[in-house]
């Protein structure tokens, strides 16, 4: 059995602040290929992206693609901008059902992961610990706004000479991840959550509450996809995989 923290228990928190979450399954577990924004910026592309009915200025992030378990959200949808139409309940998988197209999905890496990331200093992609940071949503900075890239299209681009896959998604900037089902705007002093580096624009993330004394909670997830205890100590009361998926 393979004891790692389960990504579950972020996904929870970033996730669990909608009051309607219990309406229905939107949360799922993915296996396979998927792109990993979470330590990504954003750059603006000039075009308006339309997600749940709300039409915001759309971002484009470069993320590598990874293999492995991810969080999606059946309830994400969205029109216009650069990719069109999309649809994550429609088309779990991938959003056209092709290899060449990937889903930007959840997972959460901690300070004994390493993942790949765009290193500033020079201008390369490496493996890297990603370091996951808070920071105040101030709306005059691109360094201090944000991009949502939770379940949202892209295509593959590109595989580097050490191995890294990179894939563009596109979604909307200065919009929050939760609630599930509505697109809402950020606001000024909000603390939002982050993997990118300090500096870089629009950095992927969702804004959360201010919630720095949390209990650690570690659970297993083993080969047979199955997760066990309740790794979600960000809510009250807990609510377990099993009841969102």
């Amino acid at each position: 059995m393979k004891k790692i923290l389960l990504s579950i228990a972020i996904a929870t928190m970033l996730f669990s602040c909608s009051t309607d979450i219990k309406e229905g399954n939107v949360l799922e577990l993915h296996h396979g290929a998927y792109a990993f924004c979470g330590a990504s910026g954003a750059v603006p592309t000039g075009r308006k992206i339309i997600v749940q009915g709300t039409e915001y200025d759309e971002g484009c992030a470069i993320c590598p693609v990874l293999e492995g378990p991810s969080v999606s959200n059946l309830a994400m949808y969205g029109e216009g901008g650069t990719w069109g139409d999309f649809n994550v309940g429609e088309n779990p998988t991938t959003p056209d059902g092709t290899d060449t197209t990937i889903w930007s999905f959840f997972w959460y890496f901690d300070s004994t992961a390493t993942v790949p990331q765009f290193n500033r200093e020079d201008s390369t992609w490496e493996w890297m610990t990603p370091n996951n940071r808070a920071f105040t949503i101030d709306l005059s900075s691109p360094s201090t706004s944000e991009s949502n890239m939770f379940a949202m299209p892209g295509r593959i681009i590109d595989t580097l000479e050490n191995g890294i896959v990179l894939a563009e998604c596109f979604g909307p900037l200065n919009e929050a991840a939760v609630p599930l089902r509505k697109a809402i705007p950020v606001r000024d002093g909000m603390t939002s959550i982050t993997a990118a580096k300090e500096g870089a624009p629009y950095p992927v993330g969702t804004p959360v509450p201010v919630m720095l004394k949390v209990q650690e909670m570690e659970a297993t997830y083993d080969d047979s996809n199955q997760s066990t205890g309740c790794p979600c100590p960000f809510t009250d009361p807990c609510i377990c995989p099993e009841e969102e998926l």
